[in-house]
């Protein structure tokens, strides 16, 4: 399974829907424009497995990808992703059944064996556990692959590549690698753990954030990225807050070259720390648009 797969996977979830036709105030497609740009720039939500006809059913956001003069993602991916990300998945000097109790092991080898009779934990003995709960993600939704190779954000990257536009990354695949998987590994431990003891609230979570994606609903995605317990709040804080500060570092002097369609992970445009009001902070105007 390629590594460029299961980092995606780690980053989203998957999601069967279709493109309908929503109110303004109610979208994942936002106009930046203002602030002494010639040309008004986009700013599009994504969910990371989402299949690409997701986003090909919706005229208007074809309209303005078309229009862009560059496509900007989280990371540029391409064949280079694998390599780059494989340093990150590994322990050097621990192994699963050295941080893991006995009990513990057992544990979590029982609940792959649910899923896959046979399955013996120490295939994965030098991954990390926050590989392996990802793993575990994998075995309980078999379809969250189901098409990401044409996912929703691959699919923009491809359109530039295609049709000759400028394409560029806010961060490095290392960078995602060590967000991702460089935590410390009693943190990874306890969260992987609770991620076999809690899988029925994790599908629940799941189902929420699928549902306020298909609707649109900005206010709903707000809430939901709002709400962390302790345990999450330091690594929620790096992934969406800190995020974010760095690519509004990135994204003026890229918007005032030249018009972008940027495609990040919808979590990453709301609330008071989200792109959409940091910009507005910056003083640029941002206008929700109909996808269709």
């Amino acid at each position: 399974m390629k590594i460029k797969l299961l980092l995606v996977a780690f980053l989203g979830f998957s999601i069967t829907i279709s493109a309908q036709t929503k109110k303004a105030g109610n979208s994942l497609l936002w106009e930046i424009s203002g602030n002494g740009l010639k040309k008004p720039s986009y700013l599009f939500g994504t969910h990371h497995l989402v299949p690409a006809k997701f986003a090909d059913t919706m005229k208007v956001l074809q309209e303005k990808l078309k229009s862009a003069d560059a496509v900007v993602g989280e990371i540029v991916m391409d064949s280079t992703i694998q390599k780059k990300m494989a340093p990150f998945l590994m322990m050097k000097d621990n192994t699963l059944d050295s941080l893991l109790t006995k009990a513990e092991f057992k544990e979590v080898e029982d609940y792959f064996k649910t899923r896959q009779p046979g399955f013996e934990l120490k295939e994965l003995n030098n991954f990390k556990p926050a590989m392996v709960s990802l793993m575990i993600m994998l075995f309980d939704n078999p379809d969250m692959l189901k098409d990401v190779g044409e996912g929703i954000d691959n699919s923009f990257q491809a359109y530039a590549k295609k049709n000759a536009k400028s394409l560029y990354g806010l961060e490095t695949a290392e960078y995602q690698g060590a967000l991702l998987f460089d935590g410390d590994l009693q943190k990874q431990k306890k969260a992987l753990l609770k991620s076999i003891r809690e899988m029925a609230k994790s599908k629940q979570k799941m189902q929420e954030l699928k549902t306020y994606y298909l609707t649109q609903d900005i206010d709903k995605l707000t809430d939901f990225f709002k709400i962390q317990d302790e345990e999450t709040k330091e690594f929620m804080t790096e992934l969406l807050k800190n995020r974010n500060k760095r690519w509004l570092d990135q994204l003026p002097a890229l918007m005032q070259k030249q018009s972008l369609f940027i495609a990040v992970g919808a979590g990453h445009l709301v609330g008071a720390e989200g792109l959409i009001k940091r910009l507005q902070l910056k003083g640029y105007i941002l206008k929700p648009i109909a996808t269709n």
